[in-house]
């Protein structure tokens, strides 16, 4: 069998319901960039995403430079 290239998802805001996206898509062996405003939340994700950033979602421009497209 072949190997397969993990998949590449970013997840922005670490609340219930995007902490447990984030946690879903990498039990599935996906990469994940995890990004919130709330830096304990990033720590806390730090443990098992493959990246975290403290920024702020609504701008533009940071999420430009981060290369996420169709928002």
């Amino acid at each position: 069998m072949g190997k397969h290239k993990k998949k590449q998802f970013v997840v922005i805001g670490l609340g219930r319901f995007g902490g447990s996206i984030c946690e879903e898509l990498i039990a599935q062996g996906n990469e994940v960039l995890a990004l919130d405003k709330d830096e304990n939340k990033v720590r806390e994700f730090s443990k098992i995403a493959t990246h975290t950033l403290v920024a702020d979602s609504t701008d533009e421009a940071t999420l430009r430079s981060l290369g996420v497209r169709n928002f």
